[in-house]
């Protein structure tokens, strides 16, 4: 299955190939070693890029595999690697070296696409994720206990669990699901970090904010149960409730956005000691960077990108930092009864406060995108922000449209790196929006 071609790179000249989900069916066929032949691969999709300009670009596969036995299909997801110059056989060289070699359930769990100078990674493995295929078997003894507590289950031994990926970004990060079969359908949640700053990071945010929690606050956080920091993992419960998105697209009312929007407001009251600051340089650097991803990829609106930038940083100006999520979409907010949740704070920062309103309001201008229903989608957007502005000062108002069409550059991004349907006419659309955004004063 092929998606909208990518740029051409001088430095990749493999990209374009490595792209075409047909051709790589056939590659991915001839090179990925089976453990056994008991499955059949039968189709390949390209759901993921991360991609550096004249460097390197992961590409993540789902492929499609029907098991010969019983004629049931799964999905396994396979990465694959390439590097400008001759990077490649070094990184190959350096890998097989250390003989990664396990019981995987399909295939071996490395393969080189020669043809490409390719790497193939199948999932669960991951050259900067080395805990992964560990943590996907089963949780680390060690974390028993702590799951036996949250489960009220005193000395009991737990049966067994099921396993599941929630998320995968090639060479960052992966969320797994864990689940106990005499455990009442409760999950915990696992998430691996490259880095053992970021894993750091994360727990203490998620401490701080759900100590918090205890003291009646307008948002909860999901409970950190267990930070391993051998395997880089950090483990907590389950959030409580339905993701806003879900809600939304389920004809909300307007009642769970504005309930988000309240929540928010007391978001930013949070504590920030010990938090990275993300201040207005840090902001229109991160701008820059996405204009010139986008222009890459689009490079009929390059200087459209670049005008939008400029109008952006010159409407803005430092102001005092406050708690921010940093990556805030309508997936990252569950609501239950009367309580609402804030899920995936990895980048949370100390920043503008607008900077969070502004980038769900761009995740639901993208979903309109996205979906057939755009009413539904702006009626949300309207309802958000009317409940966020009404208890923000005036200023807010005003920093709002700037930083709006600043994450709707940052939507663009993600359409292009989850190669969504029509990109190439969609990241366009989002820059007008971005453009039209710029031409108010204020929201």
């Amino acid at each position: 299955m092929s998606v909208e071609p990518l740029p051409a790179d001088p430095a990749l000249p493999a990209l374009r190939q490595a792209s075409d989900g047909d051709e790589m069916l056939e590659l991915l066929r001839r090179h990925l070693r089976p453990v056994s032949q008991r499955y059949e691969i039968e189709g390949c999709r390209l759901s993921r890029i991360h991609y550096h300009r004249g460097d390197r670009c992961g590409l993540r596969y789902t492929l499609r595999l029907v098991d010969r036995e019983t004629g049931r299909e799964r999905s396994q997801w396979v990465t694959g690697l390439i590097y400008a110059g001759d990077r490649a056989a070094r990184v190959w060289r350096k890998l097989t070296a250390s003989d990664p070699r396990r019981a995987f359930p399909t295939f071996e769990p490395l393969a080189f696409v020669p043809e490409l100078e390719l790497i193939a990674q199948v999932f669960p493995y991951d050259r900067h994720l080395p805990a992964l295929p560990r943590l996907t078997v089963a949780p680390p003894p060690d974390l028993e206990p702590h799951f036996l507590a949250e489960l009220g289950a005193g000395d009991r031994q737990l049966a067994s669990w099921t396993v599941a990926p929630v998320q995968y970004r090639i060479g960052r990060a992966a969320v797994l699901r864990y689940e106990v079969e005499d455990g009442a359908g409760k999950s915990f949640y696992a998430k691996v970090y490259r880095r053992e700053e970021q894993a750091e990071r994360a727990h203490g945010v998620l401490r701080a904010l759900a100590d918090r929690r205890e003291g009646g606050a307008a948002f909860t956080v999901p409970k950190p149960l267990a930070y391993v920091s051998e395997l880089r993992t950090l483990v907590q419960e389950e959030a409580p409730g339905t993701p806003l998105r879900q809600l939304v697209s389920a004809g909300d009312d307007g009642s769970a956005v504005r309930r988000a929007a309240h929540a928010l407001s007391a978001f930013r009251r949070g504590p920030v000691a010990g938090l990275p600051r993300h201040g207005l340089d840090g902001e229109v650097a991160a701008l820059k960077a996405a204009s010139e991803l986008l222009g890459v990829a689009c490079p009929k609106v390059a200087g459209r990108l670049r005008a939008v930038v400029a109008a952006v940083a010159a409407r803005l100006d430092e102001v005092p930092a406050e708690l921010t999520h940093g990556e805030l979409k309508t997936s990252h907010v569950f609501l239950s009864g009367d309580g609402v949740a804030v899920v995936d704070l990895d980048s949370c920062a100390a920043s503008d406060p607008v900077l969070d309103p502004a980038r769900l309001l761009a995740d639901l201008a993208g979903l309109r995108l996205r979906a057939p229903d755009e009413g539904r989608w702006q009626a949300a957007g309207d309802a958000f922000a009317e409940a966020y502005l009404s208890a923000a000062p005036r200023a807010a108002r005003r920093r709002l449209v700037p930083h709006y069409a600043g994450a709707l550059l940052k939507e663009a991004v993600d359409f292009f790196r989850h190669l969504e349907p029509c990109w190439p006419e969609k990241v366009p659309m989002l820059i007008e929006k971005a453009e039209d955004a710029l031409s108010r004063r204020d929201w």
